[in-house]
């Protein structure tokens, strides 16, 4: 039976319903206590409005950059008088391994939990983070997550290795210095370079680039040609270069810990409680989340 579409004229819009972008457009300070007592909230130190707002980045999809990050700079403008938030990071959409959207009628998507549970959530951070560029999309598979978990337990076997082969008794106390050789000097260089390309990344947004630079190093570099390079003088008779190797990728080990933790919390934190300190006399470090690099 056809049935006729209700006339137009006596329809009102429900006046205590917001659109979905124009309340989402209110999120940055309507969250922090707007309207409130706005002035003297805006005005009053230490209040949650003067105090985390305008935020410092606001990080979302490109497909949204009209609908959602548009209409918060213009609403916000309009009501506060300030921006929302110093920059927009705009990240691209994942897709499969063909380069398809994932999508329920396409039956291509991935479940987080499952692959969290078959490789772990460090595999899965990772391979999320790889390959994708700010503004571009990224390709998906449990194939590259598996790739990852690879990876995670590359990390896991060095550190054991580095660790079961530490004499604490050689540990550096005092004035005291390790007799680096040539080589270690260079290799803690390349270090030191390795940490500054990596903070420059981090702070340009370009965050697949230092995963991929640390992935890149801490297996190809540290594990497969440092590491082994280094076990004949892990086995030598003279004290003074077992132990300037053995503080040598103690030292590597310790920095690429501190480095990968953004990108794989969960192994490098484990990895950092098993970590001496770096002399005898240093404090107990505390959680990896909050240490300095």
């Amino acid at each position: 039976m056809d049935i006729e579409p209700p006339k137009g004229g006596n329809w009102e819009q429900d006046s205590d319903t917001l659109d979905t972008w124009f309340s989402s457009a209110l999120w940055t300070f309507s969250t922090l206590g707007w309207p409130l007592d706005y002035t003297r909230d805006k005005a009053r130190k230490g209040s949650d409005l003067a105090q985390y707002h305008p935020t410092d980045v606001l990080e979302t999809a490109y497909e949204i950059l009209f609908f959602w990050v548009a209409r918060m700079i213009l609403m916000t403008t309009y009501l506060l008088g300030e921006v929302p938030f110093h920059t927009v990071y705009l990240h691209g959409l994942v897709r499969d391994e063909q380069g398809r959207k994932i999508s329920k009628s396409l039956g291509n998507g991935i479940d987080p939990l499952e692959m969290i549970n078959a490789y772990g959530a460090d595999a899965v951070r990772m391979s999320l983070i790889i390959g994708a560029a700010p503004g571009n999309d990224s390709k998906i598979s449990e194939d590259k997550i598996r790739g990852y978990r690879n990876f995670t337990t590359k990390i896991w076997n060095a550190s054991r290795f580095v660790l079961m082969n530490y004499d604490a008794k050689l540990r550096p106390s005092g004035r005291h210095k390790p007799k680096y050789t040539a080589e270690d000097k260079r290799n803690l260089k390349k270090l030191g370079e390795i940490k500054e390309k990596t903070a420059k990344y981090i702070k340009d947004y370009k965050y697949h680039q230092a995963g991929e630079l640390l992935y890149q190093y801490f297996w190809h570099t540290f594990a497969d040609k440092i590491v082994e390079k280094s076990k004949g003088r892990l086995r030598s008779e003279n004290k003074a270069d077992r132990e300037a190797a053995q503080e040598m990728l103690i030292s590597i080990l310790r920095e690429c810990v501190k480095m990968l933790h953004p990108f794989m919390p969960f192994v490098t934190e484990e990895v950092w409680k098993k970590l001496p300190r770096p002399t005898s006399r240093d404090r107990k470090p505390g959680f990896l989340m909050i240490t300095k690099w």
